[in-house]
């Protein structure tokens, strides 16, 4: 094979969005309940798919189209979120086929994006993700040169790599590996999370099984940006009751995507006492630490830039800084006294999802976390709207999670045995 070896199957971007939206509706549309929440949520997470494809085909047409598309949809998922948190109760909905045939199609084609991952040319992995960072031109070249790391070059060079990246940059290089370990991670963690705090492991093989085939995740395939951080979440979301893990996790995403920022204060909000005092202290100093990085003048900024990383200019929170690339970007161009309102609501959000409920449980928690990522697209300055990924794991948490009632968190008491303390509130399912 000459080329991509996904392209080289004969699968482009059509026919993957194809399969993709017949395997989801083979394996999870409920045919017996046709009005659903279920149902609801499998169109919902290919009602982004239209505006993300009229932004890569480009124009200028297409590309206004194309964000007023992705801003709907994302509106559509925010509401969806918000009217989670007053569903008390879900039926258990099983998919259309056994655990075992769940496992065998999520191994087969988590190797097959895995292949594509490794040897998907640069050029072409910048071509197809609509949320390739402004910075970076359509061959995925960072605006800066990064410094060659002597260490680093001798280890790539012994290592066995397809052609297509052995004369690439070792930034490159790395940030391919970033994107398959995260890949790998949010598979397992879909499936760990289904399994220890759904209590189902058919659910958690559904998770991981959608997340998969959805087209999101071959469009942004490469984009270790996204993918880092949206591991480093639902790995929060698993180790939720060990508020110094969770901390260090979150202000990592943080740090690492700016959009991630609203987490550390609505966190704080779910803890009480010490655990409280512990997972703020880890996840502000985290983050904190992050910025003094990029801002130290070492080169860091220059290699994270490289591996995807955003910085708090290119989101959009310092006054008066434009993308570097307006064309594709929908805040590109327009004055930023409109955007100010935008930034002032979400900070309104978060202010309130922090406080209320006074209580959160693990459901609530998910539900507000993945609203506030889907909110933060719309003030985001570089590629608002397109980062699905950011939010798309923590989509699927919502749209199978079970009746949760027995899942609060006993606040101020350590868990017993590592596992999630909790306090009987109601039935379940």
């Amino acid at each position: 094979m000459e080329g991509p070896f996904v392209t080289d199957l004969g699968l482009g971007p059509y026919v993957w969005l194809f399969l993709s939206l017949l395997g989801c509706v083979t394996l999870f549309f409920k045919f017996g309940r046709i009005w659903s929440v279920r149902n609801l949520d499998l169109l919902l997470l290919f009602a982004l798919v239209p505006g993300m494809m009229l932004i890569v085909a480009g124009g200028e047409k297409r590309h206004w189209i194309g964000f007023i598309l992705l801003f709907g949809g994302t509106a559509a998922w925010l509401v969806r979120f918000l009217v989670d948190l007053g569903f008390s109760r879900r039926p258990l909905l099983e998919p259309n086929l056994s655990a075992s045939g769940l496992l065998t199609l999520s191994i087969g084609v988590l190797g097959l994006l895995l292949v594509e991952t490794v040897s998907l040319p640069v050029e072409d992995g910048a071509a197809r993700n609509p949320a390739e960072p402004s910075g970076h031109d359509r061959n995925g070249r960072s605006p800066k040169p990064v410094e060659k790391n002597a260490a680093v070059q001798q280890v790539l060079d012994i290592t066995p790599l397809p052609n297509s990246l052995r004369h690439e940059r070792p930034q490159v290089i790395v940030s391919r590996v970033l994107a398959v370990l995260a890949h790998l991670a949010l598979a397992s963690g879909l499936w760990l999370i289904g399994w220890r705090h759904y209590e189902r492991s058919l659910t958690g093989l559904s998770m991981a099984a959608c997340y998969l085939l959805l087209p999101y995740t071959r469009m942004a395939l490469v984009d270790s940006g996204q993918l880092v951080a949206s591991a480093l979440i639902i790995y929060a979301v698993f180790w939720y009751a060990r508020p110094a893990i969770s901390g260090l996790l979150i202000g990592l995403a943080a740090g690492w995507i700016p959009a991630c920022l609203g987490l550390i204060a609505l966190w704080t909000g779910f803890y009480r006492g010490r655990q409280r005092i512990v997972y703020i202290s880890v996840a502000a100093s985290v983050a904190f630490v992050c910025a003094l990085l990029g801002a130290a003048g070492l080169g860091l900024s220059e290699w994270a830039g490289a591996l995807g990383a955003r910085s708090i200019a290119e989101v959009g929170l310092f006054p008066r800084f434009a993308p570097p690339s307006s064309a594709n970007s929908f805040w590109g161009g327009i004055d930023p006294s409109f955007r100010l309102p935008v930034l002032i609501g979400y900070a309104a959000m978060v202010l309130v999802v922090t406080f209320w409920p006074a209580q959160k449980d693990l459901a609530q928690l998910i539900a507000m976390s993945a609203a506030l990522l889907a909110a933060s697209q719309f003030w985001y300055l570089d590629k608002g709207g397109t980062l699905v990924l950011l939010y798309l794991p923590l989509a699927l948490l919502v749209m199978f999670r079970p009746t949760m009632n027995l899942r609060r968190l006993r606040l101020g008491s350590a868990p017993r045995n590592g596992s999630a303390s909790s306090t009987l509130v109601g039935p379940t399912v």
